[in-house]
Formats: structure tokens, sequence, C-alpha cells
């Protein structure tokens, strides 16, 4: 990093600490290549894409469609002003009118059969409920048509809480690891992510709902793993 921002204005320490150090910023940062490259590769005519939550949707709005003309973007959030957002970015990118937008709940989907990709981050990792992820699943299951992708993503515990933890540890500096924790933990931010979960949990879990072809693609540290999932073909 430069130290600084694109507005030109210079970077405090802790945001450089957080973008150049931070191991969870870091494995968010992999999380978010990984992510584009896997949906990038699906892009082709015909496709109907979904994020959820989309946020601003910027996962979807900024893929490359060259050469393809025929597609359609949803963007699904609970949040309204988060649509709005979107709205409006699909409006810089030149996309409105390839995009839609539903204000819905996760665990709530009334799509059936509708999407070739779905793309989720960030729902699960806040719930501690198994049974609970699980629904969410079989909404996503639902909401593909045969043969769709899932592309989700998850936390895996850290050794703290797993001594079976599949972080790699020589990707981490436990100075980083401790202040990491200060920082979310016990100062400022008391961040409430509940659901972590390994990589056999994850996949028997979508197994368990009627995905198959699972496969993991993991960050340097093996905390935020991007999963990619199929509903087969009938």
């Amino acid at each position: 990093m430069t130290g600084i921002d694109k507005e030109g204005r210079s970077l405090t320490k802790l945001e450089k600490y957080l973008l150049d150090q931070d191991p969870t910023f870091l494995a968010t940062q992999q999380r978010y290549v990984n992510f584009s490259k896997v949906i990038q590769n699906y892009v082709r005519d015909g496709l109907v894409f979904a994020s959820l939550p989309c946020g601003v949707m910027r996962d979807l709005l900024k893929l490359d469609f060259s050469g393809v003309d025929n597609f359609r973007l949803v963007g699904i959030d609970i949040d309204y002003e988060s649509l709005k957002l979107a709205k409006k970015l699909a409006e810089e990118y030149g996309l409105s009118e390839k995009v839609e937008f539903h204000q819905e709940d996760g665990w709530n989907l009334p799509f059936e059969d509708e999407f070739t990709l779905l793309t989720s981050n960030g729902l699960n990792i806040y719930e501690s409920d198994d049974q609970k992820v699980m629904e969410l699943y079989r909404k996503f299951f639902k909401a593909l048509m045969p043969g769709g992708i899932l592309v989700t993503s998850f936390l895996t515990p850290s050794p703290n809480i797993d001594p079976n933890s599949e972080w790699d540890m020589n990707q981490l500096n436990l100075d980083d690891m401790l202040l990491t924790k200060i920082i979310f933990g016990d100062i400022m931010l008391n961040l409430k992510i509940t659901g972590f979960r390994s990589s056999s949990t994850t996949k028997l879990q979508l197994q368990n709902v009627g995905f198959d072809d699972i496969e993991f693609i993991w960050d340097n540290a093996r905390i935020f793993p991007t999963v990619v999932a199929r509903k087969p073909k009938k």
C-alpha cells in the first residue's frame, strides 16, 4: 500500500495496519479476488447472476461482459439503503437495463430455479446455528436453476476456538493476531461473528441440501475460504 487512499488522503496507522497486516482483512481481500475470478469464469450469453446480500453490488457490476449481450443481474438485500446505492452504481456502469433489485431476507427467498449463479458472502458467519445455516443453503439451492452454481464463503475457527483449526500458522504473525483481537474484540468493534465452521462441516452441510461438485479455494492463511458448489442437473 502507498499510505494514500483514492481521495488522496493519508492513511492512519490503524488503516495501514488493517490493510497491510491484519490477518482477517488480508484473508477478506483474497476472498474478494477469488470470488471475482470464479464468477468471471461463468460469464456467458444468457446468464442470470444474483448477489445476496448485494450491498452496492460491485461484485457483479464490475464483471467484464465483453461480447455478452443477453444477461440479467439480480441484487438482493434486506437493506433498502444498500439497494439504492447499488441502483446508482448500476447507472454509473451503464447496466441499469440489465439489473433488477429485490428487498428480501436471505432466509425467505421467493425464487425457484431462477439463477445460473448465486454469490453470497457474509450471512452465514453471523449465524452459529448449523440448522439455520442449512436452511439458508436450501434457499440458495432452490433459487438456482438445475446445473446452477453457488459461490459462497465461510470463516474457519482459529486455534483458540478449535485445536484442529485449519489456519496455516506459518502464514501468520502472532503479534498481528494479538493486535487484531485487541482492536476488534476488546476496544472498538466487538463484532459478533459466531458462525465459524470447518471445511468438512461446510461441505457436509452443502451436500445434505443437495449440492455436489464442491470445491474450496483457500486464501493463504486458510481463514476465509471460497466454496463453489453445483446444483445437479435434472
